[in-house]
C-alpha cells in the first residue's frame, strides 16, 4: 500500500490564539499534520515565558505581526484567503475591532472554517467577563467534587482548558468535514463554560433521590503507605471490590453491604493497586513513542509529550518543536507573495516583530 500523509496533510491554519485552551487546540491539528501558522504579536505570546508553552505550541510556525496595522492585518488576510481554518480565543468583540473576525474573513474565503474560543460564550450574561481554568474549576464545581466533602482542590493541570481545547478541534474537524459535503465554511465555538460541563458530564445529572457523590470515597481514593510511597486504590464498583477482597485474603468481605464505605488498611506493597510513576520513563509510554525530544534554540535538550492520536492508515509524523517567536516570519510572508524589500519594509515600519534575519 502506498504510504500516506498525516489525517489533515494539506490543512492550513490561521493560528490566532494564546494560553492554553485555544493554544493547544491548535497544536493537535499540527500533529495531525496540518500546517498551523501561530501568529504572534510583537511581544509574542504571553505564555512564552512559561515552560508550558513548549506543550501547547509545538509543530507550528510562528510569525510575529501587529494586527493593530493596516500592514498587519493585510498579512492575516492574505492567510485566510488561502487557509483552510481560522483560530482565535480573544475576548468576544476584539476580534472584530482588529479586523480579522469572522465575517471579515468569511468574505474573502467562502469556504473557510473560523472557531472561537470563549470564556462564558460569545453572547448572553458573562460575555465581557475574562475566563481562566481556575474560575471554571471553581464556578462547575471541579474543585467542590475533588476535596471529597472536604476543602475545595484545586487541579493544577487545568482541565478545563484542555477539554475545552479537545472540543474545539472536534469543532473545527466536524466542520472540515461538512465542508466536503457542502463546499462552504461555517464559524464554530466553544468555551470554557461548556467545557467544564461537558467534562463532568456524569456529574452534572440531577433526578429525584439521586445520590450525594460529593464525598470521601475510602475504596477510590489516594493512599499513603507507612514507608512514604503512594498509591491510587481504584476500586469502583462491586465486581472490582470482589477481586481485591480474594486478592487480601480477606473474601469473607466480598459481599458486606458496608461496601462504598469500607475502610481497609493495606500492610504491605502486594496490593492490586498501579503505583505512581513518572510516566516519562513508564514502560508503556515508551514504547508506544510518547515522549519525544528536541535540540531547542533556546533551552536546549527539550523533552515533551509525543503523538496523542493513531491513525493505522494515515499515519502522524512528528511536527517538529514549539516555535521561536517570529522564527518563520519571513518565510511565510514570501509564500504570500512578499518579496524581500517588501519585509524589509514592513519591519522599518515595525509591523514585523521577533528576530531580525
Amino acid at each position: 500500500m502506498t504510504a500516506q500523509g498525516p489525517p489533515l496533510d494539506g490543512i492550513r491554519v490561521v493560528d490566532l490564539t494564546s494560553y492554553i485552551a485555544g493554544a493547544y487546540a491548535a497544536m493537535q491539528l499540527a500533529d495531525m499534520g496540518a500546517d498551523v501558522v501561530k501568529v504572534e504579536s510583537p511581544e509574542g505570546d504571553s505564555f512564552r515565558e512559561l515552560p508550558g508553552f513548549f506543550g501547547w505550541n509545538r509543530g507550528k510556525r510562528s510569525i510575529s505581526v501587529d494586527l493593530k496595522t493596516p500592514e498587519g492585518r493585510e498579512i492575516v488576510e492574505r492567510l485566510a484567503a488561502r487557509g483552510d481554518v481560522v483560530m482565535e480565543n480573544m475576548r468576544p468583540g476584539v476580534a472584530d475591532r482588529l479586523g480579522v473576525g469572522w465575517e471579515r474573513l468569511a468574505a474573502l474565503n467562502p469556504r473557510l472554517v473560523y472557531c472561537s474560543v470563549t470564556a462564558f460564550g460569545s453572547t448572553g450574561p458573562g460575555v465581557e467577563r475574562p475566563g481562566f481554568d481556575p474560575i471554571f474549576q471553581a464556578l462547575g464545581g471541579v474543585m467542590t467534587l475533588q476535596g471529597f466533602g472536604g476543602p475545595p482542590q484545586y487541579l493544577r493541570t487545568a482541565p478545563t482548558d484542555y477539554y475545552t481545547a479537545a472540543l474545539a478541534t472536534q469543532a473545527i474537524v466536524a466542520a472540515l468535514f461538512a465542508r466536503e459535503r457542502t463546499g462552504r465554511g461555517q464559524r464554530v465555538e466553544t468555551s470554557l463554560l461548556r467545557g467544564v460541563l461537558a467534562l463532568q458530564s456524569g456529574v452534572a445529572v440531577d433526578y429525584p433521590g439521586k445520590p450525594v457523590l460529593i464525598r470521601d470515597n475510602p475504596t477510590y481514593r489516594l493512599y499513603q503507605t507507612g514507608d512514604g510511597q503512594w498509591f491510587f486504590l481504584a476500586v469502583g464498583n462491586q465486581s472490582f471490590w470482589v477481586k481485591l477482597c480474594k486478592a487480601l485474603g480477606l473474601e469473607h468481605l466480598a459481599d458486606d453491604p458496608r461496601f462504598g464505605s469500607w475502610m481497609l488498611r493495606l500492610q504491605n506493597n502486594q496490593d492490586p493497586v498501579q503505583p505512581l510513576l513518572d510516566f516519562f520513563e513508564d514502560p508503556a509510554v515508551r514504547h508506544h513513542d510518547l515522549v519525544h525530544e528536541y535540540d531547542h534554540p533556546e533551552v536546549g535538550r527539550l523533552r515533551m509529550i509525543g503523538q496523542p492520536l493513531v491513525f493505522t492508515e494515515t499515519p502522524t509524523r512528528d511536527p517538529g518543536p514549539p516555535p521561536t517567536l517570529g522564527q518563520h516570519t519571513d518565510a511565510v510572508l514570501r509564500e504570500l507573495g512578499y518579496t524581500n524589500a517588501d519585509i524589509a519594509a514592513l519591519r522599518a515600519r515595525r509591523v514585523l516583530g521577533g528576530p531580525r534575519p
